[in-house]
């Protein structure tokens, strides 16, 4: 797999006029999530010092990972929808994946706050 997607980057390096597919952009913004997973795994790994349970770790973060990928793939959609995007040019891959890994960022912290909220009112 990273071989075709290694491939499919040179492809498109060579044209100096890059021209991201949803593919590309959809994959830009999953390396973000997976960048922004393995940081936090990262830091409660040194926390556990070393022991950290993965399975536990995906039970509780399963839904924000998934609720990232709805977001990369609604940023995908209105990519096609919003010319002006394609302006950035080959910047275009660097913003889908800080969308990827601001996604989940975004959603934890208000997901967070909404928890806070909740709490207060009861």
């Amino acid at each position: 797999m990273l071989h075709g997607l290694s491939l499919i980057v040179k492809a498109t390096l060579k044209n100096k006029n890059m021209e991201y597919t949803n593919i590309m952009l959809g994959v830009f913004g999953a390396l973000g999530i997976l960048v922004h997973n393995l940081v936090k795994m990262n830091g409660i790994n040194r926390q556990m010092d070393g022991n950290i349970n993965l399975v536990k770790y995906w039970k509780v973060e399963r839904f924000s990972v998934a609720l990232s990928c709805v977001v990369v793939f609604g940023a995908v959609i209105a990519s096609n929808e919003i010319k002006q995007l394609h302006q950035v040019g080959k910047y275009i891959g660097l913003g889908f994946f800080a969308i990827g890994y601001m996604a989940q960022s975004i959603i934890v912290a208000f997901g967070n706050k909404t928890q806070k909220i909740i709490d207060g009112g009861q």
